[in-house]
């Protein structure tokens, strides 16, 4: 059977993700779902609270709680993570995070799909230059970095921001932002198929959901 692993920065859960991949990917693919806070005690996830000036990731606990953690600090878990996937087998794995990984280290025979290449390249392959694109986030402190970092790709950036794990009427209001845009960037792994049909309704603008031109790409790459 084919193998896909995908490696979440919170705690794996069945939710989140994992549907959208699996009705891209279909039954015959394997997905070996690893979470780089699994195992860990709320002490422990306290402890990796982004430090003051670092730009933080939202994620997702197995219980639904969102939390937000250092990047910094999730390296070495990835790392470990992409080891054992490789260790049971798994050769292709997705980094299911839109967010940029210093010190990321795939073994030797595990390919690796980071989600910020994936999902950067799509504006790129869509958006003619100098569109007007729309970039939604979870969190308001993260729309600079990420605005910032289309605006020097050459594009007309309006930001948004709305917590994936958090209420979809908030989302929607926070959506009106990105009308007259030419498309909106789901800049997180956490946004899925209803965030997408939220956005969409309050925009009218092309949607780019991250975690499903993730899976499309995975999907080519199987064997």
């Amino acid at each position: 059977m084919k193998r896909l692993g995908l490696i979440s920065i919170g705690q794996s859960t069945d939710g989140d993700f994992v549907p959208v991949i699996r009705d891209i990917v279909g039954t015959d693919v394997r997905l070996d779902v690893r979470g780089a806070l699994d195992g860990l005690t709320d002490e422990d996830i306290a402890a990796m609270a982004p430090r003051p000036g670092e730009h933080p990731v939202v994620t997702e606990l197995s219980d639904g709680r969102s939390v937000r953690v250092s990047k910094p600090m999730l390296v070495p878990h990835l790392n470990r993570i992409m080891r054992e996937m490789l260790e049971s087998g798994t050769t292709l794995g997705c980094l299911m995070c839109t967010g940029s990984f210093e010190g990321l280290e795939a073994p030797e025979g595990f390919a690796l799909l980071q989600g910020r290449q994936i999902i950067d390249h799509a504006v790129l392959a869509v958006c003619p230059p100098g569109a007007k694109l729309g970039v939604l986030v979870p969190l308001a402190e993260q729309e600079a970095l990420s605005g910032g970092k289309y605006r020097d790709m050459g594009y007309d950036v309006v930001c948004g921001h709305g917590n994936p794990y958090g209420d979809m009427k908030e989302l929607a209001e926070n959506a009106r932002v990105f009308r007259g845009c030419f498309a909106v960037v789901m800049h997180c792994m956490g946004y899925g198929r209803e965030h997408r049909r939220v956005v969409a309704e309050a925009s009218g603008a092309l949607m780019l959901e991250a975690n499903a031109v993730m899976g499309r790409m995975a999907g080519e790459l199987l064997v």
